[in-house]
């Protein structure tokens, strides 16, 4: 495989991408005793060079012309991120003859971005390497590493004699209302907290039902506002609650004139703590757009739920990892109270590299 790698280097430049390998063994009989033999389907990167050689002729063919400018910087981000996987991978190659390290093959299965694995295994020994196969050892490296990854873990903080308040806010289906009711029942059947419940999520008639039988069975008030000022005047009626919890509507993070109207209702009041509700079973992309959009209203924390329902949480170390904001909850099932419970660094660790 090396010997191939080299020879795609010198066919085609460094700045060859890989499109595809694999090993197959030619000759021989019943399909012993023959020579294993590598393929390896590479290309040329021939948008990066003309962008790079600025007096190739074809940037100013029609072709490239009609490509916009966003699609351009898309497609260069793209191709960088390819070759610098590859890079690794060939850097691997180098030091163990294999397509992929285990390491590294576990974290691309649980869908880690690839450059994040890159650096995660960078200086890590090869678990096939190890004399004794102590893979425990080298597993455990890799586990300190992702908890250092990890930002500020911080749940919801009551201080004494003064009213905290607590924003939910998120996408549409994330949860935020069930998680609303199992931090409220939290609060007040196990810690004993004055605590009230304010909705705006007047868009969802089944929403507003729901928390209101929440309230009722744990006995706590709830009311429905419909403008900032009638929250604002909520606020005021709350104050001498310990935790006033506050449920948003969900809203597309494409809607900008949604976006808005939250950012204005949660401007009533510059001390509300907000934690964007994230679904961990949300593809990374889509994640990504949506801390994004949401960055307008400036949310202190993230909370992620349906952690039970995703087949991996590599989306939660790819988030943290260009978003260094704080971590709060994380929810592991519909029961209320029970479900929910503070991030826990380590055992999230542990899940990201679970086979």
């Amino acid at each position: 495989m090396a010997e191939a790698m080299a020879q795609v280097k010198q066919d085609l430049g460094r700045d060859a991408v890989i499109l595809h390998t694999r090993r197959f063994r030619r000759g021989g009989m019943f399909g012993f005793f023959g020579k294993e033999m590598v393929e390896i389907m590479a290309a040329i990167d021939t948008v990066q060079a003309a962008i790079v050689e600025k007096k190739q002729p074809i940037i100013t063919t029609p072709l490239v012309a009609n490509i916009d400018d966003t699609k351009i910087t898309a497609l260069q981000t793209e191709m960088a991120t390819m070759r610098k996987m590859i890079e690794q991978m060939v850097c691997q190659l180098g030091k163990n003859g294999k397509e992929l390290s285990p390491l590294m093959d576990l974290l691309i299965k649980n869908d880690i971005d690839p450059v994040i694995a890159a650096n995660l295994i960078k200086g890590l020994p090869d678990e096939n390497s190890i004399v004794g196969g102590d893979h425990g050892s080298v597993r455990k490296l890799l586990v300190d590493r992702i908890i250092n990854y990890f930002p500020k873990i911080d749940g919801i903080n009551i201080m004494p004699s003064s009213c905290k308040t607590v924003a939910l806010i998120g996408p549409t289906g994330v949860g935020k209302t069930t998680t609303i009711a199992k931090l409220a029942a939290n609060f007040v059947l196990k810690d004993g907290y004055k605590v009230a419940l304010l909705t705006a999520d007047t868009y969802r008639i089944a929403a507003v039902e729901q928390l209101k039988t929440y309230g009722d069975i744990i006995g706590v008030p709830i009311e429905i506002v419909y403008s900032p000022d009638e929250f604002k005047a909520a606020l005021g009626r709350h104050k001498d609650k310990d935790l006033v919890l506050v449920d948003t509507a969900g809203r597309s993070p494409s809607n900008q004139c949604q976006l808005a109207e939250l950012q204005a209702l949660l401007s009533v009041d510059p001390d509300i703590e907000t934690h964007l509700v994230l679904s961990t079973t949300t593809k990374y992309r889509d994640a990504l757009e949506i801390v994004n959009k949401f960055s307008i209203c400036s949310p202190q924390k993230i909370l992620f739920t349906k952690v039970d329902e995703a087949s991996n949480l590599g989306t939660i170390l790819n988030l943290v990892y260009h978003f260094p904001t704080s971590l709060s909850y994380m929810t592991t099932g519909q029961s209320v109270p029970d479900d929910i419970e503070l991030t826990s660094s380590t055992k999230l660790a542990n899940m990201i590299l679970r086979e």
